[in-house]
């Protein structure tokens, strides 16, 4: 992707979350996130900017080159094609089964979006599709990481605990329940923060 793709992405985001400069956004982004009517508007005009198309993760570029924090974690995000590749590895997933898929280093989501789309959406009409028949278990260790990550998954309507903590040592900062209540293929999903006395349950 060239350098003015990645700007114009780069302002584009800074202009909707209403940032003067990037470093801003993973603060920005959760406070909008807990609050219900204003990310509401928010989900709504970012839609709008990536022309709806929920199929690939906007922030991969503006995350990557803003906020990967590759001196102290080493962190280094999957490449767009090695996840297009691990989704169509794992084919379509059309029947009704209720199904959990795990991921200990999700990211900002980009993996996850890919089989999302590709193994799970794209193989089926639109109404046949219930959130409820999925759900995604994401750990991520980056503070800086895990707004976008919760982000892209409400946006899309999924349902999944989301843990901010080490996949390793199983040490957990937070923990999230994103719940698609309505179960509409179409909506949007909500925001729980789990208790910290519910956390023993994850290790």
């Amino acid at each position: 992707m060239s350098n003015q793709v990645i700007e114009s992405t780069l302002s584009k985001v800074n202009r909707i979350l209403k940032i003067s400069d990037s470093y801003e956004a993973p603060a920005k982004v959760l406070e909008i996130l807990k609050k219900p009517e204003e990310r509401k508007a928010i989900f709504f005009e970012f839609m709008k900017e990536f022309d709806y198309d929920l199929s690939y993760e906007w922030f991969y570029n503006y995350f990557q080159d803003e906020h990967a924090d590759r001196k102290n974690n080493k962190q280094d995000f999957t490449p767009v094609c090695v996840s297009n590749l691990i989704s169509e590895m794992l084919g379509c997933k059309s029947e009704n089964d209720f199904t959990i898929i795990e991921e200990p280093s999700a990211g900002t989501g980009s993996t996850m979006i890919a089989h999302w789309y590709k193994s799970i959406r794209a193989c089926q009409f639109i109404w046949d599709y219930k959130p409820d028949d999925y759900l995604y278990k994401l750990t991520e260790l980056s503070s800086k990481t895990v707004p976008f990550l919760l982000f892209n998954v409400m946006i899309r309507g999924m349902n999944a605990i989301v843990i901010h903590g080490n996949s390793l040592t199983s040490e957990i900062e937070s923990a999230y329940w994103i719940y698609n209540e309505a179960n509409n293929p179409m909506g949007f999903s909500d925001l729980y923060v789990i208790p910290k006395e519910r956390y023993s349950i994850f290790k």
